[in-house]
Parts: structure tokens; sequence; C-alpha cells
């Protein structure tokens, strides 16, 4: 993974992440949040254009995305925005038509039920038809307060009022927005049937001229959906080299200059209270006009006295310089106090700001293309940083010659452009890239990624994980009838199932179905509850959790040798497994250059998960078939050597405090032995306990299994061979989703909680470039 660093004038940023994005083999940086954004760029402002255009375009064609020639944005916006007016404006004028029939449609709708309605005739009435809307009530009441007649036909109402009335009642309505109809005027209405014709008419015509220029609508669409994501992009990832990011640095030197002045003014005016104070002055009582100073600037205008060890000057009031507030001097030990205090305050903030500053600083030049911090030279420059993979380079150089070459017409953006390559990406910015096989890609991608991604400063976990996880899932549901059915269900769902949407995960049940498979044939030797004997193979299996039985008994046959046998292998794979976890975290240390703390803080742990587990270990001894050495090995005095752990670890702790005490940057020494100390315990008496899951799932399955398949057999027995065959197929459908559900579970929780946990952090990112069409 290689570094690049680029700084252009703002507006060329943009076509550079474009040109980029087209070979679709960057990934681009985000920019610190310290660090400034620069202005936006001139492109931004064609994104609103097209955002007009396409939302006429889009009632009538639903655009797709095509592929987009590498040339320069604006180039490609005029184009866009040239060709395609004569067509916009037509077409915006077609648009407002068919809304105004569309409204037409709408009144003529409403008052096509009056058309036969007989108003009352009479010289001293007035008739009119509204369609209120929301307006009922502010309508009903109207009328009332007016004396009118109001009559509701459907969603029209009538209204009748006398004729001296009749223009208070228009003049109303008006502001309500509401145009009010007379009973002649439904003479004038378009007959709905008409309208309903012409408007589908006028739509059609509209959508075919529209979409004979598809190509170039699907290009406009393309365009903004591509500006969008460089846009998006330039916010997230460009740097200010000009004054945006030099307003940062002028804007906190300026407050810690104010707070230096601040600080000194206030350390003199302590000197001089503190003389005061330890010469037995308890207050001072000065004349109208005249002030006590610490300093001045023109010393000829005021009288130098001595103040204990110190000089300190009297003057009339309104002199330059230092002047000691008259309130300080009414009661001098308590203002010496509070001096004191706003000192301390003051220290501080002083204090933060400087780190701030240092901090700015050390971002500013990591991040520079120039780091020299003259604002003016650089101003209007903006730098972006991507990653490529080394064997990219070639082509990252081919995509910035053609750029160049495509701007050369603006010589003073291509005079500005200067970039920096670096072979060396530091560890905690640079991008995770894992290569893996299939099937071992989509479980990493969907399971191990999952818990989170490698940085590249610690041990990446997933071949681990593609190994555990499809063990963890085929021990405990281990049958090969079932398996089988899961290797098939994750071939339907790679093939076919969801149009082939979920292909990863198809790809990941047909591996955990295949290892399903294999504890089911190998070690437990059953298909679908039946021991393999039953069909004449003459296995069945290694562990022999159930006796090889097939009756309407055979749910009961139960093989307390087999199932302790089991649970031993689970409790050693686990213990095994959460060892090597804990010896990864020791690894990760020295990986991180910490090889102190892997001496102090991660072998004691590790001593300490050894020595808890081998206690709990050694108290299931008398129920579990322990092999000799094994049990000769548990007889050591693994509580003894638990303590001399936890001391080894308290010892280290104290000797690494020790080592690092002043220094700004250290390690979280206490965090790391307080959680070292809880894991290493819990995870020895607890978390190796945890994994007898592993048996009692396989267990639970077991017994399911051949509860159903023996009660299928007993109603076979009577005769009734479609009832066994339901029942057969129905609870074996609902044991595989049950357990499986509760496997996939168990083996997530067995996968990130008792092994990940121990040693693994996951805070990196993907390596995921930056794709436009």
């Amino acid at each position: 993974m290689v570094e690049f660093r680029i700084a252009a004038p703002v507006d060329a940023l943009p076509d550079l992440i474009f040109y980029l994005g087209k070979t679709g083999i960057a990934m681009f940086e985000e920019r610190p949040q310290r660090l400034a954004r620069p202005r936006d760029p001139e492109i931004q402002q064609g994104v609103r254009k097209l955002d007009e255009i396409l939302s006429i375009f889009s009632q009538y064609y639903q655009p797709n995305i095509v592929t987009l020639p590498r040339e320069p944005l604006a180039r490609l916006l005029d184009r866009a925005l040239n060709e395609i007016a004569p067509l916009f404006e037509e077409t915006k004028k077609y648009a407002q038509e068919l809304q105004a029939l569309r409204q037409k449609l709408q009144l003529s709708a409403a008052l096509n039920q009056l058309r036969n309605y007989r108003f009352p005739k009479t010289d001293a009435l007035d008739n009119f038809i509204v369609i209120p809307g929301k307006y009922t009530q502010e309508l009903i009441n109207l009328s009332r307060d007016l004396g009118a007649a109001f009559i509701s036909v459907g969603d029209v109402a009538i209204l009748s009022i006398a004729k001296e009335k009749s223009k208070l009642l228009v003049s109303t309505l008006s502001k309500l927005g509401l145009e009010p109809l007379r009973p002649e005027d439904l003479a004038n209405l378009d007959d709905p049937d008409y309208l309903r014709n012409k408007i589908d008419s006028l739509y059609n015509q509209i959508r075919d001229k529209i979409y004979n220029y598809r190509k170039f609508i699907d290009f406009i669409y393309t365009l903004r959906y591509t500006l969008s994501i460089i846009i998006d992009t330039f916010n997230k990832s460009a740097i200010s080299e000009g004054e945006e990011t030099g307003h940062l640095f002028t804007s906190l030197s300026a407050e810690i200059g104010r707070l230096k002045s601040e600080f000194h003014t206030l350390s003199t005016i302590k000197e001089v209270l503190a003389e005061l104070k330890a010469s037995g002055t308890d207050r001072i009582k000065l004349p109208d006009g005249l002030a006590l100073y610490a300093e001045v600037e023109d010393g000829s205008a005021a009288a130098k006295i001595a103040v204990g060890n110190r000089e300190a000057y009297l003057a009339r009031d309104g002199l330059r310089g230092i002047k000691i507030p008259r309130q300080y001097l009414d009661d001098i030990a308590s203002s010496l106090k509070v001096v004191e205090e706003t000192l301390n305050s003051i220290e501080r903030s002083l204090r933060n700001r400087e780190g701030e500053l240092k901090s700015l600083e050390e971002i500013y030049r990591e991040y520079s293309v120039y780091g020299d911090g003259d604002w003016q030279a650089h101003k209007d420059i903006g730098t972006v940083i991507f990653y490529v993979k080394e064997g990219d380079v070639g082509a990252v150089d081919a995509a910035l010659t053609e750029l160049v070459k495509a701007l050369s017409v603006k010589l003073d953006i291509v005079r500005n452009i200067r970039y920096k390559y670096f072979q060396n990406v530091p560890a905690r910015r640079r991008p995770t890239l894992e290569r893996f096989p299939t099937p071992v890609r989509q479980i990493v991608n969907k399971i191990a990624y999952m818990y989170g991604v490698p940085s590249a400063s610690e041990i990446s976990p997933s071949a681990l994980v593609a190994v555990l996880f499809p063990i963890f899932f085929g021990w405990m549901f281990g049958d090969l009838g079932h398996g089988l059915l899961l290797f098939l269900f994750g071939l339907w769902l790679y093939k076919s199932l969801f149009g082939g949407k979920y292909k990863d995960w198809g790809v990941i049940w047909m591996v955990t179905g295949v290892f399903s498979m294999f504890f089911g044939g190998v070690v437990y030797g059953e298909f679908f509850g039946f021991p393999l004997s039953y069909f004449g193979v003459g296995w069945d299996g290694l562990i022999h959790m159930f006796q090889p039985i097939v009756s309407p008994q055979m749910g009961t046959a139960v093989e307390t040798e087999g199932i302790f046998a089991d649970l031993l292998a689970a409790l050693l794979f686990g213990y095994i497994i959460m060892a090597g976890s804990f010896s990864l975290k020791i690894a990760n240390f020295v990986l991180e250059g910490e090889k102190d703390m892997a001496l102090g803080i991660g072998i004691p742990i590790l001593l300490i998960y050894v020595s808890a587990g081998m206690i709990v270990l050694a108290l299931l001894k008398p129920i579990l078939p322990m092999p000799p050495l094994m049990a000769d090995a548990l007889n050591l005095p693994w509580t003894y050597t638990l303590i001399a752990a936890i001391v080894l670890l308290v010892a280290g702790a104290a000797a690494l405090t020790a080592k690092y005490r002043g220094h700004e940057e250290k390690p979280p020494i206490g965090l790391e032995m307080a959680v070292g100390l809880v894991e290493g315990i819990f995870g020895g008496l607890a978390n190796v306990p945890s994994f007898a899951r592993l048996m009692i799932l396989i267990l639970m399955h077991g017994i399911f299994t051949k509860l159903s398949m023996g009660w299928a057999l007993a109603v076979a027995e009577s005769g009734n061979i479609a009832g066994a065959v339901a029942i057969a197929v129905l609870f074996n459908i609902l044991i595989a989703v049950g357990e499986g559900f509760m496997s996939l579970v168990q083996s997530l929780r067995l996968t990130f909680y008792e092994t990940l946990s121990k040693f693994y952090e996951g805070r990196g990112r993907l390596f995921t470039p930056l794709v436009l069409p």
C-alpha cells in the first residue's frame, strides 16, 4: 500500500477525484477534524442546474447509470446543459400544460355531479360553488356569520347568500385561496373523460419524446450521480492549504498570546501583593486619582517605591502599565488568593492551548503537501490524500498525466499542481487489504469483519475465524442429513434464491453444511438421527453419544461415556483456543513495539489464564475421562501458580508505571492490567466451561431428532405411512431451522467473545477504492 498526497487549485480537485475514481484503484483519506476544508468548488453550482433538469425528466423516465468519458467535469457539464436545454424548455412547457389539465380535471370531476343540480333562482340571492378542501370548517363558520345557506354535495359546497353580501363573501374566500364559481360556469367546464384522454395523450407525447433522448438523459443522470459522490468525497477529504487552515493557526496563536499576556500581568500583580502581605500590610488606602502600578512604560511619570524586595510605582490613574486594581488593595490576603487561583486556571488553559497548537502543527505537517505555513503562497490551494496498491502506481501516473493534458489550457492550474509519493504509510493510517480465496473470503467479509476490521498494527484474526466458525457450527449441528440440507440451501442461495443477492452467505452455508456433514458422518455417525449402521455403512462415528438402536424408543438410548468424551473434547479445544488468543495478545504488544508491555503484562496474564483453566479442569477430573498424562499435569500446584502469576502482573504493572512516569505518551498500563486480570481469571474459570455448549447443543440436536424419528417410526408401525412421513419432514425442518439458528448464535459468541475479545480490537478500515461510472 502506498500513499499519494496531491495539492492543486480548489477548482481542479473535483477533476482529480473524478479521474482517479474512473480508475477504481484509489481510496481517499478523510480529512482530520482539526484541519480546515477549502471553499466550495465552482462545479458545485452545476449540480443545482442538473437537479432542476432531472426533476422534470424523472417524472416520465427512470434514468440508468451509464459510463462517463474521462474528461474535465466542466466540459461534461457544459455539454449536458447546452445540448439538453431545448428539450428541457419544451418538456417544462408541456409539464406546465399537463399540470393545468390535471387541475381542470380535478375541478371538472368534482363539479360533474352538479351538472343536473337545480339551484334556487331568485333576484335576492346569489349562488356560489366552492371546493373547500381543508377549509370546510372555516367555510361553514363564514356561511353562518354572513347568513348564507351552506349545502354540502360530496366534495363541493353550495353557498346561497343575499346579493348585498356577495362581494364580501367573494373577498373573504379569495383570502383563503378559494375561487368561487357560479352555476352558469358549469356549462363551460370540459367533460372529465375528454380531459383524461387529453392528459393521457399529452403524457404519452412527452414520454415518447423524452424516450428518444434517453441515452442523453442517462448521461445527465450519471453525471449528477457522479458529481454527488465527487462533492461528498471533496467535502470529506479535501484539506485547505491556504487561508482557511491559516485562520486556525492564527486564531489559536492569538489566543495563546492573550493568555500569556494575561498570565504575565497577573504574575506581576501577584508578586507585588505577595511582598505587601509578607511585609504585614493588610490593606492600602490610596487618594483619589492615584494608583499603584507593578510596572509602567514611562518611569519618569511615576514615583518608584520599594515593596519588600520588589519595586512598585505610585502614579496618577490612567498611566500605561500594569495597574493593581484598587479593590485588590482593600483586602490584600484575599486578593492574593484569588489571583493565585486565577493564575492556576490561566496556566491550565495556556497549557491546553499550547498542546492544541502543537497537535495541530503535527497534523498539518503530516497531511499537508507543503507543511511550510505560508498561507498566502498557497491561497485557494487544496490537498487530497489517497492510497493505492503498489502495483497500481503506474495507473495513477497515467491518470494524472491525462488530467494535466486535459487541463493544459488552464496554465495557472497546471502550474500549481504538486504531489508527493510515500512508500511507507504509517501503520495507524494504513488501510487493510486482505486477499483470500473462496470460501475463506466470504467468511472473513461477513463474519470476521462483523466484529471489526484489523488494523496494520495488530495480527489479523481472519484466517482463524475462517477455521473456527465452521468448526463451531459443525460441532453443534453435526448430522449428515441436516448438513446436506444446509449445503443444498446454501447452493440455492448462491445460485438463484433472491436473485443471487446473497451469494456470499450461500457460500458460508455451503461450508458450514460440509463441516456439519463431516461431524455428522465421521464424528457422530448420524443421518437425520439414524445411526449410519442402520443403512449398512458399518460405521457409527468416533464418539457414541447415542446407542445405535433404531426403534420407536430410539430417543432414549443415550451413552454417558460418549457425552463426557465430547464434553472433554469441547473443553480442551476451548482451553487451547483461548490460550492461543492470550498468546496473540502478547504478539500484538510486540508488533506495536511494546515489548515491555508483552513482558510485564501479556505473559503474566497468559499464566493467570493457564493456571485458572487448569484449576477448573482439575475439578472435573473425577467426572471426565482424562488421559493419564493430562491427569498428571492437573496434579501440579496450579493454585500457587495462579497466585504467583497475579504477583508477577502487579509487579510488572508497577515497573512499567515507574518507567513511563513523566512521559506524555504512555501505554494504558492500569487499564491493561485490570482488564487482563479479569479476563485471565474469568477466562479460565468461566469462559473455558462456556465451551461446553458445543456438547450441549449437539446433545439437544440428537435428542430432538431421535424423538422425532422414533415418533415417526411408531406411527409407521401402525400402518399410517403418510402420517409418519409428515411427522419426519415437519419436525426435521423445525429442528434444522431452530437448531441451525441456535448454532449460528453460539458459534458467533464463541468466535467473538471467547476468542477474539482476548487479543483483537478491530479498529482498522478496509481498503475500499472510489469507483465512479
